[in-house]
């Protein structure tokens, strides 16, 4: 340029001047840096430099008036009429600029996205989507613009712009997208957006009946069933029936363009609908549900219909054919979203080889949950997360606009339901569902966006529930003003028939074809209904014994495994420290004895790899282990570099994978994530680790509503592994206990699995045997800290060898069986009570302890007790007695063994533990003396 100019962008750009200013910066040294729309703009500046003689410097006022610098108003004169009118078109041209960016950004706040207008919360208005706050004349709106690339035009007439702007950002779908910070995702969106019409998303004649189709039969379904079973709990889809189409459009779009398979998850709204209309699951099921004779009741405790599950292959509309799975869920709203990224995660691993594309998580919500229940945030904090990333989800909210009886200023703080979706940079459009094809096109623009950038995306679908929260209910109670208008409302099926009707596009006659049509499958589908079912639950149902596999590991299998510890790729640097103890753990295994809890796990990973098993591990710091006992994700100690040694083993021929994540710092969605991992994954070894064992309390609706009733409820079996570090050892009540007596208090039909072992080899071959069965159940592991590094803890090379996970030990020190006491416990109190039995002179006791509490191990401990003639046994436990085993194992004792029970442990108590560790070490020696003054 011969000439630059000074502009005051402050005056125009506030706070973002300064950005402006050094993109101007760019643009003198190289125009192509700036993009086309700013190289645009920044023309005009360039035009003004060439009309100022000389290439003397100037400043622009925000009134338009230019300035020589020093010598004020000196080169006006010299500068000559074009130069003025190019400074008057240059300030007209920013305001253009303010203008457009004021469309792309709150344009949907004008947005005409609700179909109701009584009894709504208002959206907030801005003056910058009005064009009077920019002050333009009747002249200026005749004139042509540089129209910031709008439309992928350099230039516009300016009040075509505003018309065209209003009709883009102001129709039927609300489009939120400048929050994303790149560029490129940003300018691809803004370019499918403003050309929406002229590249248009044109329905053949044949594609928008087949939606008119869709949403015939959804309205149908409902309303026979209104009809069929009067007063009946159906939670329907009455006023959001456009989600239909949606999930037609978005699983064709999707198989097109390489989706394999959509796993959906959603609450009890609609649910029915979806099952029937999307999943194809047959109508005479649904029927035999709400007449309550579905034969699944007779298999475990069952679930209502709207709970339920089902998988079909479903024919898009292109002629494509996409798996198609429902995941059951409870009523507990949003915890089925994690659950459901973790299956979709595990196929993606097991059948495409990791192709994050290939398996589509479609999570459908409803609008006072997503804002509501904080699994939903903490299931989108997973989307980009390296352990628990799925390639993006697509996200549909039911925004029927009230939460049972809240309205939406009772439940939120934001202005729309979705706000927290931006915080993960996932573009949300909000669209009406009176308009179909509007609502269909967003759903295709969601699907290209999902798979062209591999993230999560959300439509908020504006809708209304046409009943109160079941069909029981009178909402006119509570939301007046809304149900007085929704009443009187058309269907979206009636509203977009009219539409095709008007166009000439289908006669009226057609379109009640279709509701007659539906209405004939109806009903032969009510005459095809199945017979009574007659009997109980099945008297077997969960209480089948699976074989305990040999879990014993060849020598040379396991000095296998311990070389790929301590084996470092080339260029890799370990931590000094780390380095000696990962080599002396290694020479415990050739010693033959001394081999510790973390060495012990790493060994039964490492061996379950060799035998073609999956091993995956995720929880807050399981990388590196919260005691620092673990060290299966080392970081080199010299560059920014993870290496997970046990995956040498798969470098030398191991069919086997292994992976260890540090979580998220959650609870919930990270377990709930695992369960659904190894929901689709029953050969691998899946495990979740607490920081703590009593965190795995953030985590309690997956664990009441999945993990321990899943497979009662909906015949979904789930192998997940939570390990729970667990133990009274003087650090306060947090940090205690992981709530044995919970899970105890949730075993029933043999539904999981609970355990605390004491020993490193016991641990091994739990693993190894959780890894190796093939109807795994949930397993619970209480796990140790200080046992960790005890010596009496550790174990010898041949406890691995050979052997199995035994349910019972037992030390006997009796020095008359017939008439020696008997004395039961669990966990690491045991090392206490085995070395007082040590020194006492003469403690004439059995010492026996449950390595596995559940499913109690009856016939095991009846072997034990044999040869004995014992009446009462002792139970001795850390945990104060309103806690731990003890209201558990008390009627086995009496029950199956005929023993009398004594207990002997902590007071009740309404906190766990002590928060001194002098008192705590007083009552433990008090509980080992009590144990000793009763067998004396």
């Amino acid at each position: 340029m011969s000439g630059s100019v000074t502009i005051d962008f402050s005056a125009y750009f506030g706070a973002n001047s300064g950005y402006v200013e050094e993109l101007y910066k760019q643009y003198l040294n190289d125009p192509s840096l700036v993009g086309e729309s700013w190289a645009g703009f920044f023309s005009s500046l360039s035009k003004m430099a060439e009309a100022i003689n000389g290439g003397r410097q100037h400043a622009i006022s925000p009134a338009g008036e230019i300035f020589e610098e020093p010598n004020g108003r000196a080169a006006i004169a010299e500068i000559g009429e074009t130069s003025v009118d190019v400074a008057i078109s240059t300030r007209l041209q920013e305001r253009v600029f303010r203008l457009v960016n004021a469309y792309r950004s709150f344009g949907h706040l004008k947005a005409k996205i609700n179909p109701l207008s009584k009894g709504v919360l208002p959206f907030p208005q801005t003056a910058e989507l009005d064009p009077h706050y920019y002050g333009f004349t009747e002249s200026e709106l005749n004139q042509e613009v540089s129209c910031d690339g709008f439309r992928s035009k350099a230039r516009m007439r300016l009040g075509d712009l505003i018309s065209e702007l209003q009709e883009v950002y102001c129709g039927s779908i609300g489009f939120e997208y400048t929050h994303l910070l790149s560029e490129e995702e940003r300018a691809w969106l803004q370019n499918k957006i403003e050309n929406r019409f002229s590249h248009s998303y044109e329905l053949s004649t044949e594609q928008k009946l087949r939606k008119l189709k869709v949403l015939v039969e959804a309205e149908s379904f409902e309303a026979e069933l209104h009809k069929k079973y009067v007063g009946h709990k159906r939670f329907s889809l009455e006023g959001g029936e456009t989600l239909m189409p949606m999930l037609d459009t978005a699983l064709d779009e999707g198989q097109q363009r390489g989706i394999k398979e959509a796993l959906i998850g959603m609450a009890h709204r609609g649910r029915l609908n979806v099952l029937v209309n999307a999943i194809g699951k047959p109508m005479e099921e649904i029927f035999n549900e709400f007449e309550d004779q579905s034969i699944y009741s007779a298999l475990g405790s069952g679930d209502v219909k709207y709970h339920l599950g089902y998988s079909s292959s479903y024919q898009t509309a292109s002629g494509g054919e996409v798996r198609l799975s429902l995941a059951c869920n409870p009523s507990h709203l949003e915890f089925v979203d994690p659950v459901l990224e973790g299956m979709a995660r595990a196929r993606q691993d097991l059948y495409y080889n990791k192709d994050r594309k290939s398996v589509l998580p479609l999570l459908i919500h409803g609008d006072a949950a997503f804002i509501g229940q904080g699994v939903v945030p903490e299931t989108l904090n997973l989307s980009l997360v390296r352990g628990y990333r799925t390639g993006g989800s697509l996200h549909i909210v039911i925004n029927n606009q009230i939460g049972f009886t809240t309205n939406p200023e009772d439940a939120r703080s934001s202005i729309y339901c979705t706000d927290m979706a931006k915080a993960v940079l996932a573009p949300v459009f909000h669209v009406n569902c009176e308009d179909v094809e509007a609502a269909c096109w967003i759903t295709k623009l969601a699907i290209e966006f999902r798979m062209r950038y591999e993230r999560d995306v959300v439509i908020d679908l504006y809708c209304y529930r046409r009943y109160g929260h079941n069909e029981g209910d009178d909402p006119s109670f509570t939301q007046p003003l809304s149900y007085s208008e929704i009443r009187k409302k058309k269907t979206a099926a009636r509203i977009y028939g009219a539409e095709l009707i008007a166009k000439g596009e289908l006669t009226a006659d057609a379109v009640e074809k279709l509701y007659s049509e539906f209405k004939e499958r109806f009903e032969h589908a009510q005459s095809r209904k199945s017979p009574k079912v007659q009997g109980e639950a099945c008297p077997m149902h969960g209480r089948l014994r699976v074989p305990t596999p040999e879990t014993g590991v060849a020598l040379e299998n396991l000095h296998r495994v311990a070389q790929s510890l301590v084996n470092y790729p080339e260029g890799f640097v370990p931590h000094p420290k780390l380095k000696t103890i990962l080599e002396k753990r290694v020479e415990t295994l050739t010693s033959g004895s001394g081999i510790d809890w973390g060495f012990a796990e790493a060994l039964a990973f490492g061996s379950l790899m060799l035998e073609g098993k999956r091993i995956r591990l995720s929880g807050q710091d399981s990388g590196r282990g919260t005691f620092s006992h673990r060290h299966l994700a080392l970081n080199n100690h010299e560059a920014p570099e993870i290496y997970l040694p046990l995956t040498r083993l798969v470098e030398q021929g191991a069919q086997g994978s292994f992976e260890v994540y540090n979580s998220t710092l959650s609870e919930a969605a990270v377990l709930g994530f695992e369960f659904g991992y190894a929901s689709e994954a029953p050969q691998a070894l899946v495990m979740w680790e607490a920081q703590f064992g009593d965190f795995s309390n953030g985590a309690q609706v997956v664990i009441d509503q999945f993990i321990v009733s899943s497979e009662a409820k909906w015949h979904q079996l789930s192998g997940v592994t939570m390990l729970l570090p667990h133990g009274f050892e003087g650090q306060g009540p947090e940090h205690s206990s992981a709530r044995l007596e919970r899970f105890l208090q949730l075993c029933g039909e043999g539904n999981i699995v609970v355990c605390y072992p004491t020993t490193a080899s016991q641990y091994f071959h739990l693993l190894r045997r959780q890894g190796l069965i093939d109807m795994k159940r949930p397993l619970v592991v209480m796990t140790p800290k200080s046992l960790l590094r005890l010596p009496e803890a550790t174990c010898a090379t041949s406890d691995l060898t050979s052997g199995k996970f035994e349910t019972v030990l037992e030390n006997d020190y009796a020095l008359n069986p017939k008439e020696c006491s008997l004395v039961m416990t669990s966990g690491k109190i045991y090392y206490d009570l085995a070395a007082a039995l040590q020194k006492a002179e003469r403690p004439n006791a059995k010492l026996v302890r449950f390595e596995q509490l559940y499913p109690f191990p009856q016939f095991e401990i009846k072997k034990a007790l044999k040869d004995l003639n014992i009446k009462t046994a002792i139970w001795v436990q850390e945990e104060p007695q309103n806690m731990g085993a003890w209201s558990y194992i008390e009627p086995y004792l009496r029950g199956k063994l005929g023993l009398d029970a004594v207990y002997v442990g902590r007071d009740v108590a309404a906190s766990p533990a002590t928060g001194s560790g002098k008192r705590h070490a007083q009552e433990q020696q008090a509980i080992v003396n009590e144990v000793l003054r009763l067998i004396s």
